[in-house]
């Protein structure tokens, strides 16, 4: 099934335009004829479907973020298959991805940052908590919507953390640009991992780049691994600081101990430190979400979407609340909606549109080879297992040192990039036959030497 305009999926949902495209599917908005509701279908790549490992990681992410509840997550409605090709059924998060409003914004204003930041770690605690973590969190999988709600989207690699995981040996899952040291060092990933992603997030928000860079994914990798990130700019407050630079400790150990505890400190940040937004009125504070509102969802919770007032609820706090009269207070209440609504409208450029999940970045993957994971092993089966993280293979014959036909040496390994070359070295038989076939001649022919010198003495002696 070729994704097209009028195409209906599943006798249901009704195709109407292109809005993404990434690694593993296309994304379109559509029409459930059903519901009569605008949806977002994230419809696996033709050149994917007939690859298991692919089909399978697509299922799970349906599976894994289908299991989650939370306002600040992207709901999953359905999944299904039509004519060979699998597709999920998304919320359609009206907005723009944060990596959109970077890219046009530049730089962000700190108490902006520590509310994307904030919100993004109370939803991420909540993956966590359902047992799954999203290995591939970026400016790109983060939705602002017009109101200010930050959406985690796109779990296409997370992993369950009771599952078997999907990738073959070796390889590394997510963009170099935001994937933790473990990550780029093939390392055991954890929820501290997706900490130190978002910390790469809040860098970028905060300074308009991101603090590694490089001109391959395996340099950026490595940096990632080996180099500490550069100092913020100076505007930036030193608690604000103090928390991103904590965030992107290499130390798993190091980091906020959960991404709900990282969330809470953010917010609570944001009202003590960051100090008013831009445009507010210098009189008034600006609204402040309660971090303790906030609540952990049990793995065993049943599915539902909750009411956003239940997760991240805003309190508005005004200034001497309590000694206002009491026919003031409407009045205040009025002019700081006005406010926060000419703010909201200049922040998203004063107009809205409506765009679905965008899909996983196309960033190539790096990829770790360890010798020792192939070493004795049957040489097709590596030949294969190489082959299929997109390396080129090359195989040499070495005598001895291990069962024939099984792998001796692997170079070089570490870390790698597509396309690059290593060299496989398989045991072969010793070239014993042939020296042995001509010792036997050697005795052969010393033996009927000694034969024809006996026979040529008993001649001499029959003469005499």
């Amino acid at each position: 099934m070729r994704p097209d305009t009028d195409v209906l999926l599943g006798q249901r949902y009704l195709l109407s335009a292109r809005i993404a495209g990434g690694g593993m599917g296309e994304v379109w908005q559509a029409t459930d004829e059903v519901l009569g509701r605008s949806v977002a279908v994230k419809i696996l790549r033709r050149e994917y479907v007939d690859d298991p490992t692919f089909l399978e990681r697509f299922r799970a992410e349906a599976r894994h973020a289908a299991g989650l509840s939370h306002a600040g997550i992207a709901a999953i409605y359905d999944y299904g298959e039509d004519d060979g090709s699998p597709f999920i059924v998304m919320e359609l998060v009206p907005g723009d991805a944060l990596s959109e409003v970077i890219a046009r914004d530049g730089a962000l204003a700190p108490e902006r940052t520590l509310d994307i930041i904030g919100q993004a770690a109370l939803a991420l605690q909540a993956a966590h908590d359902g047992g799954v973590i999203h290995r591939d969190v970026k400016p790109g999988n983060l939705m602002l919507t017009p109101e200010g709600t930050v959406k985690v989207t796109d779990f296409g690699i997370a992993r369950a953390t009771n599952s078997v995981p999907l990738t073959l040996t070796g390889a590394i899952m997510g963009t170099a640009y935001y994937i933790s040291p473990e990550q780029a060092s093939g390392g055991t990933v954890t929820a501290a991992s997706d900490v130190y992603s978002l910390g790469i997030v809040a860098y970028e928000c905060l300074s308009g780049r991101r603090p590694f860079d490089g001109n391959t994914p395996v340099s950026v990798a490595l940096a990632q691994v080996r180099e500490e990130p550069p100092a913020l700019p100076a505007g930036v407050p030193p608690a604000v600081s103090a928390l991103v630079m904590g965030m992107l400790a290499k130390d798993p150990a190091d980091r906020p101990a959960t991404a709900g505890d990282l969330g809470r400190e953010a917010l609570t940040l944001r009202a003590t430190e960051a100090g008013p937004a831009a445009g507010a009125s210098p009189t008034m504070a600006m609204p402040v979400i309660d971090p303790d509102s906030t609540e952990r969802i049990e793995p065993a919770a049943s599915p539902g979407r909750r009411d956003r007032q239940t997760d991240t609820a805003p309190g508005f706090l005004l200034p001497g609340e309590r000694t206002l009269p009491t026919w003031l207070r409407p009045a205040l209440a009025l002019l700081l909606a006005l406010v926060l609504l000419l703010v909201t409208v200049r922040a998203c450029g004063g107009e809205e549109r409506d765009t679905a999940v965008p899909a996983g970045s196309s960033s190539p993957e790096v990829i770790t080879v360890d010798e020792a994971d192939y070493v004795g092993r049957p040489v097709e089966q590596v030949r294969a297992e190489l082959a299929a993280l997109g390396l080129q293979v090359r195989i040499e014959e070495s005598a001895g040192g291990g069962d024939i036909g099984t792998v001796k040496e692997v170079a070089p390994d570490g870390t790698l990039a597509p396309g690059d070359e290593v060299t496989v070295a398989v045991t072969q038989p010793e070239d014993s036959g042939d020296d042995e076939g001509e010792d036997e001649e050697e005795k052969d022919e010393k033996g009927n030497g000694k034969g024809n010198g006996k026979k040529d003495q008993d001649d001499r002696k029959g003469d005499r």
